[in-house]
């Protein structure tokens, strides 16, 4: 098999290392559990607008930083907190030593992501990077997953040979379904919703790769030797 992987919430706490540090810039300014709770719904788990989140800082906090800089400063917040799952690096050498080929695919900037991946320490985890500032495109358009399987020198695998694990929906999910790859979803607890349920659905990155493993998913459903 062939392993795609979202890196922020699913390799990498992205979500918890900016509550973190939220929680400790609402704090020295004096602010309130309001403040906090509007920053933290600005953030959108790490999908909305870095302008719009900037401006609410901005504005609850009272920062003179204009957006650029109010950008900056949360990044940099975030990478200084950042952690990977429990067990998930671990996770990814089982699966290279099986000779599982894996992969990071990841929206975002080059400098925040390869940043986050340095303090984690996950490039030397997996066979390959790919982000997309660097490549032009970003998920959910599948051309992003068909340059990192170019990468792990898989362009001509069958699709129902890889895996695209993630823990959106709309951009690593439809992402996997788009380039007709299998599909499994980092819920958090969540509870999908919607049709089209992806083919695993687990609370943590490290049972949703299990699952994915395991004999049961091991070979699609028709497939044959």
């Amino acid at each position: 098999m062939i392993w795609l992987l979202d890196l922020d919430n699913t390799l990498v706490g992205r979500a918890d290392a900016f509550a973190a540090w939220a929680a400790s810039a609402v704090a020295d300014a004096g602010g309130t559990d309001d403040d906090l709770a509007a920053i933290v719904a600005a953030d959108e788990g790490g999908h909305g607008s870095k302008e719009a989140l900037a401006r609410v800082l901005v504005a609850r906090l009272g920062w003179a930083d204009d957006v650029p800089a109010a950008i900056q400063r949360f990044r940099a917040g975030i990478l200084s907190r950042v952690r990977p799952y429990d067990g998930v690096l671990f996770s990814l050498d089982v699966l290279r030593g099986a000779g599982h080929p894996v992969a990071v695919v990841t929206n975002g900037t080059s400098a925040q992501q390869r940043g986050k991946i340095a303090r984690c320490g996950i490039e030397e985890h997996v066979d390959a990077v790919v982000v997309s500032e660097e490549e032009g495109v970003a998920k959910p358009d599948p051309r992003l997953l068909e340059i990192a399987l170019a990468r792990l020198g898989a362009a001509d695998a069958a699709r129902r040979d890889v895996w695209m694990v993630g823990d959106a929906p709309h951009a690593d999910v439809a992402a996997g379904r788009a380039a007709g790859t299998r599909t499994a979803w980092v819920s958090h607890g969540a509870s999908w919703d919607g049709p089209d349920r992806p083919d695993v659905v687990a609370p943590t990155t490290r049972e949703a790769i299990a699952l994915a493993a395991s004999p049961t998913h091991a070979r699609p459903a028709g497939w044959s030797a």
